[in-house]
This record gives structure tokens, C-alpha cells and sequence, in this order.
């Protein structure tokens, strides 16, 4: 089943029909939906496919001879051939001129591993054949540090040869609802916050079973699919596991300014800047700065704080790493009981933000707002939090705040979102408030809303998010 990918799949298409030849690198993540996105928009149109894989360089060559002359159907004197620029030299003279070719190169790291001239020995051909003909070539990998790293460097040979960069990411919550079937919207944010926008992940969910049994047999127990991902995700990318895991834990726990992870976890202060900006590269941790911040300020070391990007790792490094021991023995049913469904709300809460952010981009995208904000994002001081502070350039702001609980929300909450607005010292010349709510709002705050233009609900309690002016 594919979902969602809209964007990705329009940029490519827009590659696919431009009158030259294209050259794009396509990465991301592994499980992140990269082959699934290639394999969509290769559909009905001429293709050369191969995803490499971890073999001696001949062996390799000889795999990608046979597809490549599987496809133009062509007899070669011997079995392969002779070498890497030979097959490239071969597909540049044979692509046709009225029809343009995709080349795709999966995992394209696996190729480099056997034989570190093949950047080189395309970036030639390329430069002296491809370029010219109606061609398109996508190297893609799952290797994050590789990719950015070497293919991505000014060091390597195919840089600046690229057309076209596609880092592939999440996907949003909207998307992300296509795996789980029917359900309340309740249902869909609550795996949204476990198995994350990771295609993958959200393919193992069974909509048919219970939130608890998709827990207990997905994640908690042992042998199960995703009990071992985060480590084998890791070790992919990282040497020092051991030292991330710390990191990443701390974080979880939160853990959310260098000094708390240091007293956590005890790395040296020197080199811990190093693995979390490791983390940071991977896109496992980010660094988050209140909405108001200049770019400037941002260099100053305590003026942000780190937190899990991914909400499969939240997950993981919240219930299951602290409880491995337990788990391994046998143990899910009740640390699934005891700990993870007692502590789900609280931590839902904090994805129900990241939600109601994007729901926000997306109303004012659809120009469903007065104004149409440039930044969004969370805001705090020494003393107070607001979950969403947006704003324009023309001095225009929104307040909002999200309400993970079960009963419904009162104009008292509406009150103190007011008052904690004025700390943000901007003079704004435009106010409007927001609210998010799980379980919906009184009435009373229901007929206020209706006769104040500054304030708007979102009432979360349904199939969909209702906006209530």
C-alpha cells in the first residue's frame, strides 16, 4: 500500500519532464519509504532498477549487467561487462532520445563499499555523455552519514553534477492516518505518537486489534519487529553505541540542556557535543529555540533545548530500553499494563502539540486565517510556557494551547493563555488565540469563541478536527 508522498512524487515528475537530463540524489533513513517512493513514480515509465547490495564489486557488476541488458535486451561477448564505465557508456549510448530513461541506483553506498572509484567513473560519463541525453539517474541511499557526508561533499567527484536533492522525511500526521483505518481521531494521534510517520512502522500496525496488541506484539516483545530497531538503526550509522543510547535516554527522560545530559549521563563534557550533534546529523534529536529568537542568539549554548525527534525513539527510550531486562524475561504484559498505558496520556501530550502545529501550518497554508504566519513554534521563558507562538512579518501573533485530557476545556484556560501572552515583550499589533482540545469545550467557551474574532477552537474529539470560529 502506498500513502501519502504527494510532494516528493510532483518534484520527481517535474524532474522526469524537464527537457534535459536530470541527476538526483534521493536519501534518507532506512524504513523512511525511499525504495517505495522510487518504486511509485518509476511506474509506466522506462526504468533501469538495481539495488545494490553488500557483495564483492564483480559480483555487483555482474547483477547490474544482467538488468541492464535485460532491459535493452541486448547480447554481450561475455557475461559482464568489462567494467563500471563500460555498463554507464553502454546505457548513455542506448537510452532513447524521444523517451527519457530513469536509472536508478539503490542503495547506491553498497556499490561505493566494493570499488570507491565508482563516483568518479560516473561523474566522467556524466560529464562527457549522460548529461547531453535524455536521461535521468537517481542514486539513493539509506545511509544518512555516508550520503551527506561523502556523495554529498564538495570532496566527492559527483558533487555539484547533482540537479536535484530529495532528503526524505516523516510523514505528517494527515498522511500517516492512511495506515491505520477507521478510528477516532484519538486512536489515529495515539500510534501516531508510538510508531511515528515512519511508513514502515505504520505499515505493522493492524488496524483490526487493539492499541495494546499492536503495542505488545510490535514493540515490547522480544523478537518482535521493532523490539531491536533502534539499535540496528544505530549501529548502521554510529560507532560508540553504548555512548548514544546514554545520550538519547537522557534526552527521553527529559533531560534537555547539555548540563542535565552531562550529569545523566557522565560523558565527557568535550565529546558530548560531538555524538549529539551526531544525533542531530541523523535527524534523531533536534534543537529547539523558543519562537521569538533571533538567529543570532541562537549561537549562545543555553539558549536551547534538546529534545526526541522521532516519536518511535521517544517511545523506545521512554518504555522499553529502561525495561529491557524485563522484557527479554518475558515481562511485557506487565510493563505494558504498569507503565506503558499509565504514563500513554502524558506522553501523547507532547505529539498532540507537534500536531496541532502542523494542523495550524496547514489551515493557514489554505489561507483559512487572517494572517499567514512565518514562524511557528513552541515559546518559553524562566518561568512560563505557551505551546504555539506564530507570527508574521507584520507584527501579527498567534497564541495557542493544546489540552491532551479528558474532560472538556473552560474559558479558564482561555484566561490564563491571555495573560501568559503578555510576557512575550514584541508590542504585537495583532493578537489571536488558539486552542487545541482532546475532548472538545464547554459550551460556555463554545458561545464565547462565536462572538470574539481573536479566538479560534480546534475540537479534536471527532473523526476530524473541527475549527470553530
Amino acid at each position: 500500500m502506498f500513502v501519502g508522498r504527494k510532494k516528493e512524487l510532483a518534484f520527481l515528475n517535474s524532474k522526469y519532464e524537464s527537457k534535459k537530463a536530470e541527476f538526483i540524489v534521493l536519501y534518507g533513513r532506512r524504513r523512511i519509504g525511499k525504495t517505495a517512493i522510487i518504486r511509485e513514480f518509476v511506474k509506466e515509465k522506462p526504468h533501469v532498477y538495481y539495488s545494490a547490495v553488500q557483495i564483492t564489486d564483480s559480483v555487483q557488476l555482474n547483477k547490474m549487467t544482467g538488468i541492464v541488458t535485460d532491459f535493452f535486451k541486448a547480447d554481450l561477448y561475455s557475461d559482464r561487462f568489462s567494467d563500471w564505465e563500460a555498463l554507464f557508456r553502454f546505457i548513455a549510448d542506448n537510452s532513447n532520445k524521444d523517451e527519457k530513461l530513469v536509472l536508478v541506483m539503490d542503495e547506491f553506498p553498497y556499490m561505493v563499499e566494493g570499488n570507491i572509484s565508482i563516483p568518479s567513473i560516473l561523474q566522467n560519463t556524466w560529464d562527457h555523455l549522460m548529461s547531453s541525453n535524455n536521461i535521468m539517474i537517481i542514486l539513493c541511499g539509506s545511509s544518512m552519514s555516508f550520503m551527506e557526508k561523502e556523495i554529498l561533499s564538495e570532496k566527492n567527484p559527483l558533487y555539484g553534477r547533482t540537479t536535484g536533492i530529495l532528503k526524505i522525511r516523516e510523514l505528517d500526521f494527515e498522511s500517516s492516518r492512511g495506515f491505520m483505518g477507521d478510528g477516532s481521531l484519538e486512536d489515529h494521534i495515539q500510534y501516531y505518537s508510538i510508531f511515528s510517520g515512519v511508513p514502515y512502522y505504520l505499515s505493522l500496525i493492524d488496524p483490526l486489534e487493539s492499541l495494546e496488541h499492536n503495542i505488545k506484539n510490535n514493540i515490547l516483545r522480544n523478537g518482535s519487529v521493532l523490539f531491536n530497531e533502534t539499535e540496528f538503526l544505530l549501529k548502521q550509522e554510529l560507532r560508540e553505541v553504548h555512548q548514544y543510547n546514554a545520550i538519547i535516554e537522557s534526552v527521553a527522560l527529559g533531560n534537555t540542556r547539555i548540563h542535565d545530559i552531562y550529569q545523566k549521563t557522565e560523558i565527557e563534557k568535550t565529546k558530548l557535543p560531538y555524538y549529539i550533534n551526531n544525533l542531530i546529523d541523523l535527524g534523531i534529536i533536534i534543537k529547539e529555540y523558543p519562537a521569538t529568537i533571533k538567529t543570532k542568539e541562537k549561537a549562545k549554548k543555553r539558549s536551547g533545548l534538546y529534545k526526541i525527534a522521532n516519536s518511535y525513539f521517544r517511545f523506545y527510550y521512554t518504555f522499553v530500553y529502561p525495561y529491557i531486562s524485563e522484557l527479554m524475561d518475558g515481562g511485557e504484559d506487565i510493563i505494558l499494563e504498569d507503565v506503558v498505558m499509565e504514563r500513554l496520556p502524558m506522553f501523547v501530550a507532547q505529539d498532540f502539540e507537534n500536531i496541532s502545529i502542523e494542523y495550524l501550518r496547514k489551515v493557514a497554508i489554505n489561507k483559512e486565517l487572517s494572517f499567514r504566519p512565518v514562524k511557528i513554534g513552541r515559546w518559553w521563558n524562566k518561568d512560563r510556557e505557551i505551546d504555539i507562538v506564530a507570527y508574521d512579518l507584520k507584527n501579527n501573533y498567534l497564541f495557542g494551547e493544546c489540552k491532551w485530557r479528558n474532560e472538556k476545556i473552560g474559558k479558564t484556560i482561555y484566561d490564563k493563555l491571555v495573560i501568559k501572552s503578555m510576557d512575550i515583550d514584541k508590542n504585537p499589533d495583532g493578537y489571536m488565540y488558539m486552542l487545541f482540545s482532546k475532548s472538545g469545550f464547554t459550551a460556555e467557551l463554545r458561545n464565547y469563541a462565536v462572538n470574539n474574532d481573536q479566538l479560534i477552537l480546534v475540537d479534536f474529539s471527532g473523526v476530524d478536527a473541527e475549527m470553530i470560529k
